[in-house]
């Protein structure tokens, strides 16, 4: 999800609050740097440092209690929206007997829920856990919006000039699960649905490409198999391992849906940690939707966890193939940083694609941790395209 620089900034200035996750630091060779100062007078002040740092323990962990419980307000600002009011939660967990139990993969529960001064709304719920030793993995997303978003148009090359605002009603849902076959394999299932009505331009909005929108209303309802395989030390935030997903979805008529297309996606993420403070992820994947596709649900291109940078949506197309590569490192205390980069492609099909036609994402971000023990974070990252910046900040890593 987009902020304002203002919902950011009161957002950032909460988390520091209800936080602060202090750890100790070594103070021992703090007298190398003070050759001016008598022994008694460092002794003091490693004494001063070390009665803060038991302070700000005993407030984190009080904040985290209230934080556990707590749903966060977010205010923003937009000409589309006018302002946003909302709360927004996230709790990161394990199901097991020890929360600190390290070979039980974390599960987590997100949630938000938005109105607008244009009469506007977006509620959503997603929960996705992990139980039976890692031997069960359920995902349930449920999402109700009547939000606006701008369309530019499908295909590669899309002008940001013929963008129009979009008005729409969506109720949708997904389910799934897998099930562990082997130490590192799992297969399963998933159900889709979603039920898009009353697509129109906003007031006063002339879209010279209405029409492939327009027409698309209706349900999308589709059942598929999914293969994945999983080492990665924490599925939320990796420092190791890797993860590979196949999926397939047929959407059709027999099950409901006014629609009949196929959808084919694969993706593989890698995570290495080379130095201690030093965290390499990477991440391509590619999809292709083939049928009656409409426009809503063909592949769309950026957002807050690929192609970081560019307007979700601003590029969409049957097939899209990109990658993404990421830097991870801590900086001070419970704050840490990345930088990233990310390349990628859409077109009717694979056939169509050109090296003159790759996008180039970069950008950068700010970690706060939330939850030491899942390693549970939030996320404000700068993405740059064609010189512009989009800002990001949400729950939980990109990938």
């Amino acid at each position: 999800m987009k902020f304002t620089s203002s919902a950011f900034l009161f957002l950032f200035f909460l988390f520091i609050l209800t936080e602060v996750n202090a750890k100790g630091f070594d103070t021992s060779s703090i007298s190398n740097h003070f050759d001016g100062e008598s022994i008694d007078s460092v002794k003091s002040k490693d004494a001063d440092s070390t009665a803060t740092m038991v302070k700000l323990n005993k407030f984190n962990k009080t904040m985290e209690k209230v934080i556990k419980y707590s749903p966060l307000p977010v205010v923003s600002y937009s000409p589309e929206t006018d302002w946003l009011f909302g709360l927004t939660k996230i709790n990161s967990f394990r199901i097991a007997d020890d929360q600190s139990d390290t070979t039980v993969q974390p599960s987590q529960v997100t949630a938000l829920a938005y109105l607008t001064l244009n009469e506007q709304y977006k509620f959503a719920v997603n929960v996705s856990l992990m139980f039976g030793k890692n031997k069960y993995k359920t995902k349930t997303e449920v999402f109700m919006f009547n939000f606006p978003e701008f369309f530019f148009g499908i295909g590669n090359e899309t002008k940001e000039e013929d963008a129009c605002l979009i008005q729409y009603k969506n109720i949708s849902f997904a389910q799934s699960f897998s099930y562990r076959v082997t130490k590192r394999w799992y297969i399963g299932m998933k159900y889709i649905y979603s039920n898009y009505t009353e697509v129109d331009t906003t007031a006063g909005e002339h879209c010279v490409n209405y029409e492939n929108i327009s027409k698309n209303e209706g349900v999308q309802s589709g059942i598929g198999v999914r293969v994945a395989r999983e080492t990665r030390d924490n599925r939320f935030n990796a420092q190791t391992g890797s993860f590979f997903f196949l999926e397939y979805m047929n959407v059709g008529k027999w099950i409901g849906s006014d629609f009949a297309y196929n959808i084919l996606q694969i993706n593989y993420r890698k995570y290495v940690t080379p130095l201690k403070w030093l965290t390499i992820a990477g991440e391509i994947s590619a999809e292709a939707r083939f049928g009656d596709v409409p426009v809503q649900s063909l592949a769309l291109m950026g957002g807050d966890r690929q192609m970081r940078g560019i307007y979700e949506g601003r590029f969409r197309d049957e097939t899209m193939i990109d990658g993404q590569v990421e830097l991870r490192f801590p900086i001070f205390w419970i704050f840490g940083g990345v930088v990233f980069s990310g390349l990628g492609e859409v077109g009717p099909t694979f056939k169509s694609y050109t090296w003159d036609g790759l996008k180039w994402t970069y950008g950068a971000g700010l970690r706060i941790s939330v939850h030491e023990e899942t390693r549970t974070n939030i996320r404000f990252d700068v993405g740059f395209f064609q010189g512009k910046a989009l800002y990001f900040f949400t729950f939980a890593e990109a990938f």
